[in-house]
């Protein structure tokens, strides 16, 4: 008996190593680029090159997009392209996906983020931002760090940590976990105009997870809509996802 509890030990300390060890592979899902038809632009975060898109350039309105963890950025053209028409709207993947060299971790997408920022406001009067699941935590940095006009979080989280609490009930995550993407502990600091854009059936992020994130924020400046039937994979192809957008971007301070 006394070995056999000694086995299972040892099993479970060496799942936790390999959880450790391999866990940006849980979490981050480089998608290659593909043929797009847009305009190519790049910038240069202290020698790490990052190329993507920008639609509808010399508007005076930018918008920042932040994409999911396994998505290729470029397939939102057309979406975005529909919904923010005032915008010139910037593309651009995280390093490691697309055409991008270098590895993510939330320490470097911070920083390339907040650059990106700040090249892309010496060209506009204002910039908005729209984070999709594991791009909402990146939102949520630059929000609490920068002026930004408007925050669109779609199927956002309270934290990575949190999300993957629930997927790995077994696993001591919060000792473990190196990128916790802790969107919850900025969420106060943000004084934008916010939107939260919740799937009524998402398997990935739990609508547990969104609601948390959402008490976070202050009242005042918090929209939060439910898209019904939605869930975490195809909440675009629902119209009201569409028309919520739409309508957020064209109102104003």
């Amino acid at each position: 008996m006394k070995i056999f509890i000694i086995t299972l030990v040892l099993v479970y300390l060496l799942i936790c190593l390999l959880f450790y060890i391999f866990q940006r592979s849980f979490l981050y899902f480089p998608q290659p680029a593909g043929q797009v038809d847009a305009t190519g632009i790049s910038f240069d975060n202290k020698g790490q090159i990052l190329t993507g898109w920008i639609l509808n350039p010399g508007q005076q309105q930018a918008l920042i997009y932040y994409g999911g963890n396994a998505g290729a950025i470029e397939n939102n053209i057309d979406f975005l392209g529909k919904v923010a028409t005032d915008y010139s709207i910037y593309l651009i993947p995280y390093r490691g996906y697309g055409n991008n060299q270098g590895k993510p971790t939330e320490k470097a997408l911070y920083s390339d983020a907040v650059y990106i920022y700040d090249q892309v406001i010496k060209r506009h009067q204002s910039i908005s931002l729209m984070g999709r699941s594991l791009g909402s935590g990146i939102a949520t940095y630059v929000a609490a760090n920068r002026q930004v006009e408007q925050l669109i979080l779609s199927t956002p989280y309270d934290s990575i940590q949190n999300v993957a609490k629930e997927h790995y009930p077994f696993l001591p995550v919060s000792l473990l976990a190196t990128d916790k993407f802790l969107s919850i502990e900025r969420a106060a600091k943000i004084s934008s105009k916010t939107l939260i854009l919740i799937a009524e059936d998402d398997r990935v992020i739990s609508r547990a997870r969104s609601e948390a994130l959402a008490k976070a924020f202050a009242g005042e400046i918090l929209s939060k809509r439910l898209i019904k039937g939605a869930g975490h994979n195809d909440i675009s192809l629902y119209p009201t996802y569409a028309t919520e957008i739409e309508e957020f971007l064209k109102v104003r301070k």
